[in-house]
């Protein structure tokens, strides 16, 4: 099945704002991954971000296995 993960290429399609108010830092860049289940390579990659980020946030990557394994107990962040 074609979806926007598996056609097309790198491209604009979504606007990231801070919840929390704060200015995003100038020249910061953003990707948006679906981790519902919908694309397997965002959960591959969420999960390789997860084991990265262990030693330095220990939290932070719990909460992303957590979001994975059970994605509708987290926020939906979007409208």
């Amino acid at each position: 099945m074609k979806t926007r993960a598996t056609t097309g290429g790198f491209e604009d399609r979504f606007y990231v704002t801070r919840r929390d108010g704060k200015l995003i830092r100038e020249g910061a860049r953003y990707i948006v991954l679906d981790y519902s289940g919908a694309d397997p390579h965002a959960t591959f990659a969420l999960r390789a971000y997860a084991d990265s980020i262990r030693s330095e946030n220990p939290q932070m990557a719990e909460d992303l296995i957590a979001a994975l394994a059970d994605p509708e107990a987290w926020p939906a962040q979007h409208d």
